[in-house]
């Protein structure tokens, strides 16, 4: 039997999946209005809702303006994430991690909750952020706590937001007062109003005469939580690098010492239906191990991915004699 209302992950939500959820739970809520008991409650909830999709087909007028948001959420979804890797190392069994993990984590206090901020001010202190995080004062915390890849995404995604950053052409005569993320925000509370008061009726009465809402409520939670875990999932999805392109390596001279050479890796990718080219970096992306590489002959090269990459190759070059 049921006896909680379960969390949606609303803040990992894409902005239309945000929408469509906050509509079939308004809905939900309608129907179960005698089982609620708060009418007020449930029209502030329809009026948030409404502002959403007012605000969300506002948006979607504009591919440019979407895709802005769309790359904000991005961002912080990277953001997040990042906090969290740092976060979980400072309970790290090793003390060296804690120890570094606590240096990142003192530098992410100073800038605070980057996500809260507004446009532009998220856009600076990410970028504030990225160069503090490459220097050599937190070189060594970022390599023990494996945060270079999330730092190259966090500055890809700020990157990317950027392109898509309104001019004053941009600004549409019915723009609405209100942003999407503050819109957002308020349609959250709303319903966790609702829940909360829920909540408290139960702990109260028992679940029995909640059992009207609490059951599918807690399906259409249950389904979207998975839909945006999944899409998480894909989205940092490891990339195979086998199908990479090798670039040519040339003979090397035989010198009675070890030869060591770097491969150049080139790897076609798609990403929303379009093609793009990718150049992984050695020691960021992928290593490389040697055989044979001391005698003249055919030397072997095994490059394994790393972080955000997957995979083993296998390519080889030649050792010559050149006396």
């Amino acid at each position: 039997m049921e006896t909680i209302l379960r969390k949606p992950d609303l803040s990992h939500f894409n902005i239309s999946d945000h929408l469509e959820f906050h509509k079939l739970s308004y809905q939900l809520c309608l129907k179960c209005e005698p089982v609620i008991g708060d009418h007020d409650l449930i029209v502030a909830y329809g009026m948030a809702v409404d502002q959403e999709e007012t605000v969300y087909k506002w948006l979607r007028k504009s591919e440019y303006t979407q895709k802005k948001a769309n790359a904000d959420h991005a961002r912080d979804k990277t953001y997040m994430g990042m906090t969290a890797v740092v976060r979980n190392s400072m309970k790290d069994f090793d003390p060296m991690i804690r120890d570094h993990a606590v240096h990142v984590h003192n530098l992410l206090e100073v800038y605070g909750n980057v996500t809260k901020a507004d446009y532009d001010g998220e856009t600076a202190d990410i970028d504030s952020l990225v160069v503090r995080l490459r220097s050599d004062a937190y070189r060594g915390s970022v390599m023990a706590l494996g945060l270079s890849r999330w730092i190259n995404e966090l500055y890809d995604r700020n990157e990317e937001f950027k392109i898509y950053v309104d001019d004053a052409t941009q600004e549409k005569v019915d723009k609405p007062a209100i942003s999407s993320r503050a819109a957002n925000r308020q349609t959250d509370e709303a319903l966790r109003k609702v829940t909360n008061r829920d909540i408290a009726l139960i702990i109260l009465n028992g679940a029995g005469p909640y059992r009207e809402f609490i059951t599918p409520f807690n399906v259409l939670v249950d389904h979207y939580n998975t839909l945006v875990h999944e899409h998480y999932g894909r989205l940092h999805a490891r990339i195979d690098i086998t199908p990479s392109a090798i670039g040519a390596i040339p003979e090397q001279p035989f010198t009675g010492k070890p030869v060591f050479v770097l491969p150049e890796l080139t790897l076609m990718v798609e990403r929303e239906g379009k093609q793009i080219m990718l150049y992984p970096v050695f020691s960021e992306d992928f290593t490389v191990a040697y055989q044979n590489n001391i005698n003249p002959g055919t030397a072997t090269l095994i490059i394994k991915g790393i972080g955000k990459y997957a995979g083993e190759i296998t390519t080889t070059f030649n050792i010559i004699r050149t006396v």
